[in-house]
Formats: C-alpha cells, structure tokens, sequence
C-alpha cells in the first residue's frame, strides 16, 4: 500500500544504500535495522535506551548497546560507520544538539545521518492549542516524554548547530487515508506547505568538514 512508504521509517530505509554500515539510536524493537539487515544487506549496530526494547531487538542486529547515549560513549572507533539514523529520538533528549556533536565522530566523512522529529506546528497540533488544550498523551507530538517541539526552521536549525550541512529533506503527511490517490494528495500538500499539513520532518545531513570535532 502506499501508506507504507510515506511513513518516516519507510523514507529513512529508502534513503540507505546496499551493504552500509550503520548506527541506528533509538532502534525501539528493532524493526527498522531488521529490514536494513534482511533487504539490503547492512550490518546495522543499535543504541536502545530502553532494556525491554533493547531485549526485543537484540538478535535482529550485529550489535546492541543498552545505554543511555547522554551519559555513554558508545565503543566504535572515528568513521566507522557509513550512516547513522536516528528516527523521532531527538525530541526526547536532554541536549540534542550535543548528542549530535557527539556522534559526528563516529560518521565517516562521506557519510550520512538521517533524522526525524514531530511537528508541533501542523493544523491539528494548531486546532489543539487554539482550543485551549494541551495535554500531555502516551504517543504522538504530545507525548509525555517529549522535551522539545520542533517547527520545520527549529528541526533544521539541530543540523546545522551541531555542525552538519543539510542534503535532503522530506515529510509525511499529517493524514493518513483508505485509498492511494488522497495519500498522494495530502503528501503533496505536506510537501509544499511544510509547517502546516507535514507530521514530520525528515533530514538527510552530511558533516561539515570545515568545522573540525
């Protein structure tokens, strides 16, 4: 179906090449580096905070760090990895652009790193807030445990605070449907009005070799 490939997941999968060594922070149950590992042959090596998840993914992966990234540093060596990505995980962490800074190191210098965060600033996040509302939730923007809230300029300002140089961007919709044609619809006008009708962002990044670690 076509839902399955406007979602961030499926944008991320699409934008790793065969047979590429790859970070993934925040693997959750370990669904995406499955497909990366199984479909295009990559050695996929996860960070899962999370000790359930953490539990769930192992196996589904070369290696699986059960760490806090804010308070560990991960054991690979400078440029050992070809990608690294991080889906809807910033929103979540202390100091994101320092964790951005602190993974540069470990991204080659042709390499990659894909992101995705939430926006707070579609219409039905706008809707929500304009009637007075603004409760916390178990999933979605208004997640209990998210700690920041991103617009289409702050989400691209994480990139280049923390030293990288944006190659690429995307978005999903904020609205899925039954039928193809209004999915393909509703993306289009996700695309050309971001803040408004995307659900989230998603930004391929590239370091900027000028700036040194």
């Amino acid at each position: 179906m076509y839902i399955d490939t406007i979602t961030s997941r499926c944008k991320i999968y699409e934008q790793i090449p065969q047979g590429s060594r790859v970070l993934e922070i925040g693997c959750a149950d370990g669904r995406l580096a499955n497909m990366l590992s199984i479909k295009k042959k990559c050695r996929v090596y996860c960070v899962e905070k999370d000790t359930v998840m953490a539990c769930i993914a192992k196996g589904k992966c070369v290696d699986i760090q059960n760490i806090d990234i804010e308070k560990t540093q991960l054991p690979y060596s400078e440029g050992f990895f070809d990608h690294i990505i991080m889906g809807n995980v910033l929103e979540h962490m202390v100091d994101p652009v320092k964790v951005l800074k602190d993974i540069r190191k470990y991204l080659s210098d042709d390499g990659f790193l894909i992101y995705s965060v939430p926006s707070i600033v579609n219409w039905h996040s706008r809707l929500t807030i304009f009637s007075g509302k603004f409760e916390y939730a178990d999933s979605g923007v208004f997640d209990r445990t998210h700690l920041h809230f991103y617009n289409l300029n702050s989400a691209k300002k994480l990139a280049y605070d923390a030293g990288y140089r944006i190659e690429w961007l995307d978005v999903t919709p904020s609205v899925y449907f039954c039928k193809e044609r209004l999915n393909f619809l509703w993306y289009g006008m996700a695309v050309m009005w971001k803040n408004m009708f995307a659900d989230e962002f998603v930004i391929k990044v590239k370091k900027d070799v000028s700036i040194t670690d």
